[in-house]
């Protein structure tokens, strides 16, 4: 099979960044197929589809917490491999790979453990209505099996993408994500052989479909990727190297747990309002998510880039590599955020064709397109954050934009924090009225004028922690 990896320290900087970043998106929109698929499935099961659509769409936020400590190290893969990569040191990229495996076997017991013993709780914190309650569990518990094997694929996509190879977990993708596709309407429908499942039918096409990605990436590490291929005494532990990979993972973890843990409290918040909203959220979500993708992959493309020329000590090159894909994710995502924001209605109604979550659909897009065109340039500075190997920033940003911001405008604009008996008895009652005023009329609103906000003032934050110029030195 032919060897992908590609030396990023020379040559054109845009020309290796579309190299490097189509793939990425293609394979990151591939992901988000996933559940767009689901969504668009269980949208057609008539009178059950609003209840239905609600579940999947409660399913990705809880799903992101439970799986965002895997999430950190994935990012630490990447890092140390490209920089060890442009150092050109394969014992050591070999010894990363080899604690990285030790790591994925521990880390899939005490995920799963965690996630079926504390399951209902956390349905029940989230408020999760009571019709979708029993259906919900069920659900979730065949996804949690699910996130072992997407982990499995997901640490080998992070060594490659470390070697600069983003083509071979494409494939990878397309044939997963084919196969899902294939199996959701037979699962959910019950087409052939197969019984009626419905929303049980949507996890395990997404289970099985998850499994053969799992095992593809093993198959590719063995034939394309033979070189970094690890033997006993590099998975035995190594302290040290443990050291680095935790000083990377840890903060990029925290990053993602507490981040995650604050979309749970808006799902709370969403879910208080009923199924129609739940589902305007969700359809929301998944949109927003997909039209990410190409700001994605390029922040993905550009940490490989940074890690690597810092490795090999080329911080010009690194520089510019930032003025590059900046440029580049501004023209896409101006493209694609002004399709958003004139089209919102009618990706609502191919998703769900209810009026009331097709009202909403309108307004919500109109706004939360401009919060992910700001959103989207914040990306750049992640991928040169973690292709240092500097996590702490991107933790400090993420922390920042939800619970610091956007979690408390929510509460602020929506007036909800008025339920809240010391607020409510408090000298600032008049004022918080005041601020709440402009959504009392539709108080959900407030999703989307946070997030607008918020993504202003961390985009900023993460422009400046980028001139500090502390990323510059690298962690290998």
């Amino acid at each position: 099979m032919k060897n992908n990896t590609k030396d990023l320290t020379q040559g054109s900087i845009l020309r290796l960044l579309l190299k490097l970043s189509l793939p990425i998106m293609l394979s990151n929109f591939m992901q988000m197929f996933y559940n767009l698929t689901d969504t668009f499935w269980l949208g057609k099961l008539g009178e059950n589809a609003k209840e239905a659509v609600s579940v999947a769409g409660l399913t990705y936020p809880l799903i992101f917490f439970l799986s965002s400590f895997g999430i950190g190290f994935v990012i630490a893969g990447t890092s140390l491999i490209s920089q060890y990569k442009g150092a050109k040191s394969e014992v050591l990229i070999k010894k990363v790979t080899g604690q990285f495996t030790f790591i994925l076997v521990i880390f899939s017991m005490i995920f799963l453990s965690f996630s079926y013993l504390f399951l209902e709780d956390i349905l029940k914190i989230l408020q999760v209505p009571s019709p979708i309650f029993a259906i919900s569990k069920q659900y979730i518990s065949v996804i949690l099996i699910s996130v072992v094997f997407m982990f499995i694929f997901l640490t080998y996509q992070s060594f490659a993408h470390g070697l600069g190879d983003t083509i071979s977990p494409m494939k990878i993708q397309l044939i997963s994500v084919s196969l899902n596709v294939v199996l959701d309407p037979i699962f959910i429908f019950g087409l052939g052989f197969m019984p009626r499942l419905e929303i049980l039918g949507a996890a395990q096409a997404t289970l099985i479909a998850r499994f053969i990605g799992a095992g593809l990436a093993v198959y590719f590490m063995k034939k394309k990727s033979r070189e970094i291929i690890p033997s006993w005494k590099h998975i035995k532990p190594d302290i040290q190297m443990l050291k680095k990979i935790f000083d990377i993972s840890i903060p990029a973890s925290i990053s993602h747990s507490i981040t995650s843990f604050g979309f749970l409290i808006l799902q709370g918040f969403v879910n208080s309002f009923g199924t129609v909203i739940i589902s305007a959220f969700s359809i929301g979500n998944r949109m927003i998510g997909l039209f990410m993708m190409p700001a994605m992959g390029i922040s993905n493309a550009l940490t490989t880039m940074i890690g690597q020329n810092l490795g090999a000590k080329k911080i010009s090159r690194a520089i510019k590599s930032v003025k590059v894909s900046f440029l580049f994710v501004m023209a896409i995502m101006f493209v694609g955020c002004f399709i958003m924001f004139f089209f919102g209605s009618f990706f609502t109604k191919f998703f769900i064709a209810d009026p009331e979550v097709v009202t909403i659909g309108i307004k919500m897009f109109r706004i939360v397109s401009i919060a992910a065109f700001i959103f989207s340039l914040m990306f750049v500075f992640i991928g040169v954050f973690n292709g240092s190997g500097h996590t702490k920033p991107t933790m400090l940003l993420n922390v920042s934009r939800l619970w610091f911001l956007r979690i408390p405008l929510v509460y602020l604009l929506s007036g909800k924090i008025l339920e809240i008996t010391f607020f409510r008895n408090s000298f600032l009652k008049d004022l918080l009225v005041t601020i709440s005023k402009p959504l009392s009329g539709h108080s959900y609103d407030a999703l989307w004028w946070s997030m607008l906000i918020s993504n202003i003032v961390t985009t900023t934050l993460a422009f400046l922690l980028y001139q500090k110029g502390n990323w510059k030195r690298g962690k290998i």
